[in-house]
Order: structure tokens, then C-alpha cells, then sequence
């Protein structure tokens, strides 16, 4: 079967990464991951600091059963912003082993999918902009229940991947909170901005 043209995903020029949704709103993404889900905005994260500038994060809550969703505005080099669906893929207390291997200098991560276990090699991601240094940014986070904040060092990965038929671009996100140790990854492509509908 031939490979579909890789679908566009770049939203209008901004400034910055200000909120274009509110908590409480109901989203709508057909991406793998969150086709045919009803999604309500949980929780709002600003990071002041992305790969080239701030970026925000939705945290979306729809089916009890449904992974852990965020919808990531991430600004690009040429300042246009490109929306991420993203699932939770692992989380963990503190791990120096963890931490070895995000900060090796290769700029590379290799993930072993147990979903492909003929796939010896692993899934080979590499740093966005082939950048070796972590992001540490601060994090306003707005939820119903108020405002905090918190510190997060992160890593970010990026590789080409067919999905559907579609060649598009896949995403990593290896986050630590800089007060607790905890680790977070978060998996997921490009969605076509067409593809979000908000509230109506």
C-alpha cells in the first residue's frame, strides 16, 4: 500500500502560547489515541520554557478506562505553534538509570515496544533540534481546585513514524519534577489542527 503524504499540522503565528481553552471545556481529537472520547479540560500547565519558547499543556480527562491524555501546543523554530496528542507511556519514582540515559550525549533514546517484540532494535528517537541539554522550565498549573506551581526538567525526543498509513512525526516527552525525583514520559504525533473540535 502506498504511504499518504504527511498531513500538515501547523497552526497560525503567535507571539506566545497564551490558553485558547478554558477549564471545563469539552474536546473533541481524532488521533489514534483519543478517537470517538469525550475530553474535558482537567487542568491547564504553562511551561515558561519549551524548545525554542513557552509552550501550554491541556490535561484531559474523558473515559475512567481511557490513558492519561495531554493536548501539547509546542512552538517551533519559525514561531508557529504545532498541537501534540500525547499519553501517558510510564511514570516512576526517582531512577539514576533513567537519568543515564537521558542525559547521554548521543542525543538519542531507544524504546523497546513490547507490543513488537520482532522489533529487536527498539524505536530509535532523537532530540529535538539535536540538542543535548535538558529544558528546565517552571509550570503555573490551574485546576478547579486552584493554582500551583512547580519545576520541571524534561527531555524532549522526536522520530518518523507511519501511523495509519501516515508518515508523521512522533513524539517523546521524558519529564522529571525537580522537587520529587518523579518521572514522566509522555508518547504521542502531530494532530491536524482541523482535527480538534472544541466547544461549540
Amino acid at each position: 500500500m502506498p504511504r499518504k503524504k504527511k498531513e500538515t499540522a501547523t497552526l497560525v503565528r503567535q507571539d506566545d502560547v497564551a490558553p485558547v481553552f478554558v477549564l471545563g471545556d469539552v474536546l473533541e481529537i481524532d488521533a489514534p489515541a483519543t478517537k470517538s472520547c469525550r475530553l474535558i479540560v482537567a487542568e491547564i500547565r504553562q511551561y515558561a520554557v519549551g524548545s525554542v519558547g513557552p509552550m501550554v499543556d491541556y490535561v484531559l480527562n474523558g473515559d475512567p478506562r481511557s490513558p492519561q491524555i495531554r493536548l501539547r501546543f509546542l512552538r517551533c523554530e519559525n514561531a508557529l505553534l504545532r498541537p501534540l496528542a500525547l499519553t501517558l507511556y510510564d511514570s516512576l519514582a526517582y531512577n539514576e538509570g533513567l537519568l543515564a540515559v537521558v542525559r547521554d550525549d548521543t542525543a538519542k533514546l531507544i524504546i523497546h515496544d513490547d507490543t513488537n517484540p520482532a522489533n529487536i532494535a527498539g524505536n530509535i528517537f532523537w532530540r529535538i533540534y539535536d540538542v543535548t541539554d535538558s529544558h528546565i522550565s517552571s509550570v503555573n498549573i490551574r485546576s478547579k481546585i486552584g493554582v500551583t506551581n512547580a519545576v520541571i526538567e524534561y527531555w524532549d525526543y522526536s522520530r518518523l513514524s507511519e501511523i495509519d498509513g501516515i508518515e508523521t512525526e512522533e513524539f517523546i516527552f521524558v519529564e522529571m519534577n525537580k522537587e520529587s525525583g518523579w518521572f514522566e514520559s509522555w508518547r504521542g504525533i502531530e494532530v491536524v489542527p482541523g482535527r480538534i473540535v472544541g466547544p461549540k
